[in-house]
């Protein structure tokens, strides 16, 4: 059997060793049902908030999603009959003197404790309320949101090349598999003994979107059942200079607004036409005043927004003039190249927005050629600027693990964290805990062993923000990466091995074991090959090497042997599903290396065969290898379709 994954961690990195789980809170118990019978009364405030009385119908809903039994809910003045369970700002709630401050609570943190005399919850604010509400189901009742049981996005695999064309790769909506969420059955419910005042771990989380992001505490792209948004309202998602000012509005009028690239304004210089690479010109002042503008109609229009993102649009292409150069510092490496420009630009739109809306939070990047931090203009950081710092560098390596020697220190992760860090206080971070590449070519990529590492590591340097992509890749390719994501972003100190072993218990009931082997089977393969596993698609074969892919395989065979249910049958063959299509990629990606090296040798022949004026010899041998890599393009092109085909299977209207 597998060592422990914390004891193969700390092989690769330094971990903290957490002690907080899930499990009940000890006793006394107090019941809620008992043989059936209703011993509870839940109670809200006589003029209840709308996520007050959704917290209530949660807590009403799953006793009698375990039980059969309704609970009763009632509004003060009214009494209780039985035990009270008092949610939101109600009257015992007000006695019990919890400190309700920010410092104590954060944004949307809660307080609760439970005695012989009933349950009090009340957050800092509503939505606080409805978290508490959400701990306790998880804590006490033993219910688990381990997958999205809703329509989610997922990004297609398309694909290009000069031989053979796919569709775009586009996001779709999916139907949801509905075998995500696990409800344990009893005929009693009852809650321990406790007090508790918790602020989330950070205040700004985003890991998936919709109703199971509000059921996992994540306070944004969260909405209720309904499709109503909750939690904090963010303005576009990253890249967004094309929002405020698309070319195909402006450009005509005002090519001066766009990029200047070889001497020349463009409007687009992707050549493979996806909507990457329209720059602007950023020190043009016409485009600042334009962006706060059309950021200030965004805000009067919806004034309940939290937080905007200004970013340029993805891609290179930047501008070439002469007032953007002059502002750019080419002394410093590829990755700070024009993070000089941008930060002028950013302090300059900031300023003209704050005159107005001085509390909304600006969200600027940190990314691909501005990803290190400003050596200029740091005086003149606006405080209303909130950095969001992608992720471009060591994705396969624990921020706190040991530097590789050979890496050069600008380029490690926690450099440039704490650079940014020492400018402002106010970071959020984008990780890659599922990546578009992978999910093209359908690889596996575990990522809990950097997570565990990395995610307390935010919180404790004071990042204020996380996010994570997470339509590049169905669940099945990173199976816990999200799952455990989520709760470490609510609460870093949950005990990750104990979260692992209570996924594997719940999720795969009987086998259990044998599918925890395989998750962590899949964690150590990548530990043993850090820090050599970037490029992912390139380094998976030696990642996932042939007595390892054996090794996993026997695993997944002895769990589907054990199942006991249905929906356990379908959890281990997605599982299985995702195993299969890595191992098939991985045939494919060896393969076409052994190719690359005949096609080299065949590109050198026909080279010889020039120089030696052999001229019918080399255009057969040309066609030759025209021929084979055409016709390898093909092969590879339709593994890549047929991956697109599972998905627009479950194709569905958007909700």
């Amino acid at each position: 059997m597998l060592s422990h994954l914390a004891m193969i961690v700390l092989a690769a990195a330094t971990v903290v060793t957490s002690t907080e789980t899930l499990a009940p809170s000890p006793g006394p118990r107090h019941q809620l049902v008992r043989d059936g019978q209703a011993l509870a009364t839940i109670v809200l405030p006589a003029k209840a908030d709308k996520l007050e009385v959704l917290a209530a119908t949660e807590l009403r809903n799953y006793t009698k999603l375990i039980t059969g039994v309704t609970l009763p809910i009632v509004h003060e003045p009214n009494k209780p009959i039985g035990y009270p369970l008092w949610l939101g700002q109600t009257e015992a709630a007000k006695s019990a003197k919890f400190d309700l401050s920010r410092a104590k609570l954060g944004g949307d943190g809660y307080a609760a404790k439970a005695d012989g005399k009933g349950l009090i919850v009340i957050g800092r604010c509503p939505i606080g309320t409805l978290f508490g509400v959400y701990d306790l189901i998880e804590r006490e009742f033993g219910v688990r949101w381990f997958l999205p049981d809703e329509k989610h996005e997922i990004l297609t695999p398309g694909h290009q090349s000069p031989h053979y064309v796919l569709p775009q790769r586009q996001l779709i909506w999916v139907e949801a598999e509905n075998y995500g969420t696990v409800i344990p059955k009893a005929d009693t419910v009852s809650i321990g003994t406790f007090r508790r005042e918790f602020i989330p771990s950070f205040e700004y989380r985003w890991v998936r979107e919709g109703n199971w992001s509000l059921h996992s505490r994540m306070n944004i792209k969260t909405t209720l059942a309904d499709g109503t948004p909750a939690g904090v309202n963010m303005k576009w998602h990253f890249h967004s200079h094309g929002e405020l000012v698309p070319p195909a509005k402006y450009f005509k009028d005002h090519p001066e607004w766009f990029a200047m690239v070889k001497g020349k304004r463009h409007n687009h210089t992707d050549a493979q036409g996806l909507g990457h690479d329209s720059q602007l010109c950023t020190s043009n002042p016409e485009v600042i005043e334009k962006l706060a503008e059309g950021m200030i109609e965004a805000l009067r229009a919806d004034p309940t927004i939290d937080i905007i993102s200004l970013s340029p649009n993805d891609g290179g292409g930047f501008c070439e003039c002469e007032n953007c150069i002059a502002l750019d510092e080419p002394s410093r490496p590829g990755s700070a190249k024009y993070t000089n420009r941008l930060a002028v630009h950013n302090n300059a739109v900031a300023k003209l927005v704050a005159k107005e809306f001085p509390d909304v939070k600006i969200k600027v990047g940190a990314y691909s050629y501005y990803f290190l931090p400003p050596v200029q203009n740091v005086s003149d950081f606006q405080p209303n600027l909130l950095v969001q710092v992608a992720r471009c560098a060591e994705q396969c390596r624990p921020i706190n693990g040991e530097i590789d020697p050979a890496q050069r220190p600008h380029r490690t992760h926690r450099y440039v964290m704490k650079k940014w860090l020492a400018i402002t206080g106010q970071l959020f971070v984008y990780e890659y805990y599922a990546k578009a590449n992978a999910g093209k070519h359908r690889i596996l990529r575990p990522m809990v062993h950097i997570i565990r590492c990395d995610i307390p590591w935010y919180r404790d340097h004071g990042v204020k923000g996380f996010y994570t992509q997470n339509f590049q890749q169905p669940w099945y390719q990173c199976p816990l990466n999200h799952y455990i994501a989520a709760k470490l972003v609510w609460n870093a100190d949950l005990d990750v091995d104990w979260l692992i072993n209570d996924f594997s218990d719940k999720f795969f009931e009987n086998a259990s074991e044998p599918m925890r082997d395989y998750l962590l089977g899949l964690e150590q393969a990548w530990i043993d090959r850090l820090p050599y596993c970037y490029p992912e698609v390139e380094r998976t074969p030696i990642i996932f090497t042939k007595p390892i892919r054996d090794q996993l395989r026997a695993h997944l065979d002895k769990a589907q042997q054990m199942t006991n249910s249905e929906v356990v049958e379908r959890r281990i063959a997605a599982v299985r599903r995702g195993f299969d299509e890595c191992e098939k990629s991985i045939s494919l990606i060896v393969e076409r290396a052994k190719r690359r090296k005949v096609w080299a040798k065949m590109k050198a022949d026909i080279k010889n065969l020039q120089e030696q004026n052999k001229l019918p010899e080399m255009k057969t041998l040309q066609k030759k290898l025209n021929r084979s890599k055409k016709e390898w393009t093909k092969r590879e092109a339709e593994w890549l379709e047929s991956g697109q085909e599972v998905l627009l299977q479950r194709q569905c209207v958007a909700p």
